[in-house]
């Protein structure tokens, strides 16, 4: 199998509007810089480009743009390409809200960078010999659902709280890693996935990557600066660098700048014991890309919401009064909406994608069912859908669950996703 990469930064010089939080906010400088990095695979004569874009997320209609630029300009197929968001919140808008502007300049470069990487990252093709492994991490990705004693949930409601009963759900502290050597021995691309809202500075006002920056860098120090790094945010809808259960003093030890340099510590080294500790390569690696497109409906406006559930952001009730108001017009012209879904497989390994950020517990089910030696979810992958919570979530409120454009999938929306990446899986290995 050959394999190339190639990585673009697309840090904007320019004050932008920041996506995330349901805050406005400008770029006013760079923490660190925001990148676009590929890894090109091919094996007779079929090729497979998997992108990792330093935003929070993308609309279907711009990748699809993207996608068809690449067919259109460099001739591999529009659907060979796929397009992940790390979701950093820290990074400009790519679609108008009304918390902020997208900047149409700023993202006419940002569609001429995600070509140009996916090109480069074919010219770069070479044999290379394909690893994979996995590690595990006890912290960082902790589920971020806390109970009331009542049975509703809330969004980093601790146990600091005095009515807190313990988080709602599981984590998933499994590391998966691809990765190839070039003839000389020397790593050039690693692609790995962790489970995990990637946010430790998210409430800044300047450009990051965050946490997968930091990752990022740690790696190309002790790998060299030309390495290829893909990071996939696994199903991380709900988990996030916030330790809720057995916490009493509110410790956060993975936030801010102290954690964002501590994750990229932690987070990177347990990759590079994976790489250091996985000696044999794939024999006679296949690849093989297995895909589908399908309609998911759009769930009803809940007549019980009350805007006081939300504990966190009382604010928040005039932005779901806009929503309730809108709802009936998103019904009519988004219901139902299409989720592309792509299980690709490189040899015994194999990477997972949906569009949605879902929920760890439907991660977990994928992984169970797949008879890959290392499976890789990742999120946000070809578009957004928004959070797509389990039925108990839906059942105990919250955030994640309220019917918004951040959460407007059927509570069907999980299964539906679970069960067609399970055939997809199936079709892969044959």
């Amino acid at each position: 199998m050959k394999l190339g990469t190639h990585w673009i930064d697309i840090t904007p010089a320019e004050p932008i509007d920041i996506y995330g939080q349901m805050l406005s906010r400008r770029g006013e400088y760079t923490h660190d810089p925001l990148t676009v990095n590929a890894v090109a695979l091919e094996q007779d004569g079929v090729k497979a480009v998997l992108v990792s874009c330093d935003m929070c997320q993308f609309e279907d209609d711009f990748v699809r743009q993207v996608q068809s630029l690449c067919e259109q300009s460099i001739g591999v197929p529009a659907s060979s390409v796929m397009i992940a968001c790390t979701h950093t919140h820290l990074a400009p808008n790519t679609f108008t809200t009304l918390f902020g502007e997208a900047n149409e300049s700023f993202l006419y470069r940002l569609r001429e960078s995600l070509v140009d990487v996916v090109r480069q990252s074919l010219d770069d093709l070479e044999d290379v010999e394909l690893y994979a492994g996995s590690g595990y991490l006890e912290q960082m990705g902790f589920n971020r659902r806390g109970l009331y004693g009542n049975g509703r949930a809330e969004m980093y409601h601790g146990s600091w709280c005095e009515d807190f009963k313990g988080v709602e759900g599981p984590r998933d502290g499994e590391v998966g890693v691809i990765f190839a050597r070039k003839p000389s021995g020397d790593i050039k691309a690693v692609i790995s996935s962790f489970s995990t809202h990637p946010n430790s500075l998210e409430m800044e006002s300047f450009y990051s990557a965050d946490l997968v920056g930091a990752v990022r860098s740690f790696l190309r120090s002790n790998l060299g600066d030309d390495l290829g790094v893909i990071y996939l945010t696994g199903a991380a809808g709900n988990t996030a660098p916030s330790k809720l259960d057995d916490n009493k003093d509110g410790e956060m030890p993975w936030r801010n700048e102290d954690g964002w340099k501590r994750s990229g510590l932690y987070l990177g080294s347990e990759i590079l014991k994976t790489i250091a500790g996985t000696i044999k390569p794939m024999p006679s690696p296949v690849l093989k890309l297995a895909q589908t497109r399908f309609a998911i409906p759009l769930g009803q406006w809940r007549d019980t919401f009350d805007p006081g559930e939300m504990v966190l952001r009382p604010d928040f009730g005039e932005w779901f009064d806009y929503v309730r108001r809108l709802w009936p017009k998103v019904l009519k012209e988004r219901n139902p909406t299409q989720v592309q879904i792509n299980v690709l497989r490189i040899g015994d390994a194999i990477i997972c994608t949906s569009p949605a950020e879902l929920f760890v517990e439907f991660g977990l089910q994928i992984k169970e069912a797949s008879p890959a030696s290392v499976t890789l979810i990742a999120e946000l992958v070809d578009g957004c859908v928004g959070y797509v919570p389990t039925e108990e979530a839906m059942k105990h409120g919250g955030y994640c669950t309220i019917r918004q454009p951040a959460c407007p999938l059927d509570v069907c929306a999980g299964g539906m996703i679970v069960d067609a990446t399970r055939q997809l899986i199936n079709q892969v290995f044959g």
